[in-house]
Order: C-alpha cells, then sequence, then structure tokens
C-alpha cells in the first residue's frame, strides 16, 4: 500500500483535524452515536432496543477532509442506521465540536481500502483497471474454449456418412 501523500492532501488534513485533537472526534462520534434510540411498537420499557449504544460499538472514525467524514463499520447493515441518522450524528458531532466542519458522512465496511485521502479518479481508475483485467482473462479463456470447440467439429469419417446419407434422404423424401 502506497503510504505516500501528497503536500495538498496532507495540508488540508492538517487544517481539518488542527481544530480537534487526536482522540477527540472519535470521543465525540461514541457519545453522539450513543445518544441514538430506537424503540420497538411496544411502549415497554425492557423492549427499548439500544442501537446507538450497538452503532457506536461497531464504527469508528477514520478520516476527516474538507467536511466529509469517513466512518469505518464492523457491517454493510450498520450503515444504513447510519445514514438514516447522518442529521442527528452530524448536529450532534457540531454541537459537541463547534469548530469541527463536517458537511456529510462517508462509509467503509472494515477491511475494504476506500480512504479520502485518495483522489476518486485514482480510485475509479484502479477499480476500473482491476475489472478490464478480469474480463481479458476471461476473453482469454473464452478464446481457447473457442479454439477447442472449433477442433472438435469435425466429425469422424464415418459418422460424416450417415449423416451425410440421411441429410440424402430427407431432402429426396422431402420432394415426393
Amino acid at each position: 500500500m502506497n503510504n505516500i501523500i501528497n503536500c495538498s492532501d496532507l495540508i488540508t488534513n492538517v487544517i481539518n483535524m488542527s481544530s480537534v485533537s487526536g482522540n477527540e472526534l472519535p470521543d465525540v462520534w461514541k457519545k453522539v452515536v450513543s445518544k441514538i434510540k430506537t424503540f420497538n411498537d411496544s411502549e415497554d420499557c425492557e423492549k427499548r432496543m439500544p442501537i446507538g449504544e450497538r452503532l457506536s460499538s461497531n464504527t469508528r472514525v477514520v478520516d476527516l477532509k474538507n467536511g466529509v467524514l469517513l466512518i469505518e463499520t464492523d457491517h454493510p447493515g450498520w450503515i444504513q442506521y447510519l445514514k438514516i441518522y447522518q442529521k442527528f450524528i452530524i448536529t450532534g458531532i457540531k454541537r459537541e465540536i463547534s469548530n469541527v466542519k463536517i458537511n456529510s458522512l462517508a462509509f467503509r465496511v472494515k477491511g475494504s481500502d476506500f480512504c479520502l485521502t485518495n483522489n476518486y479518479e485514482d480510485q475509479v481508475k484502479k477499480e476500473k483497471d482491476k475489472m478490464n483485467d478480469f474480463y481479458e482473462k476471461q476473453e482469454k479463456t473464452l478464446e481457447k474454449l473457442e479454439v477447442k470447440r472449433e477442433e472438435s467439429k469435425e466429425l469422424p469419417p464415418e459418422l460424416k456418412e450417415k449423416f451425410d446419407s440421411l441429410m440424402k434422404t430427407m431432402l429426396t423424401n422431402s420432394e415426393n
């Protein structure tokens, strides 16, 4: 993995994170997300589902760049909940840390290599290259199979004679 970033990305990261201490944003993230409450249809207090606590324990702050906060989740299902509560989360973080500039959230599943410091076009190019490599391999495999199929098209002479004879018989019978 390439750990080298360009100077503009470094300066942007410093500006974005300079007003927020190293652990302050992740701590505020956990605090705000833990406040999310979802209830079942029942009014029974024991049946309340503490979705915020589960969300905070299954997510983490990865990066902040240009007003976009990148969040990593353990499972894609958590991303749906985070999208539902995105406005609540952003407002909560802005209230806790007034000088942080967050306009939106971006998500990735744990284990993926998406990050905000990479240029979008670079990531798209990388994915296109992967797809092109995959399709080239598939085409080569298909070409090999086609060659084998072409080679196997030749019928043994005895069988070819039988088919020719059958075809002549069919054509002669159809004319009568």
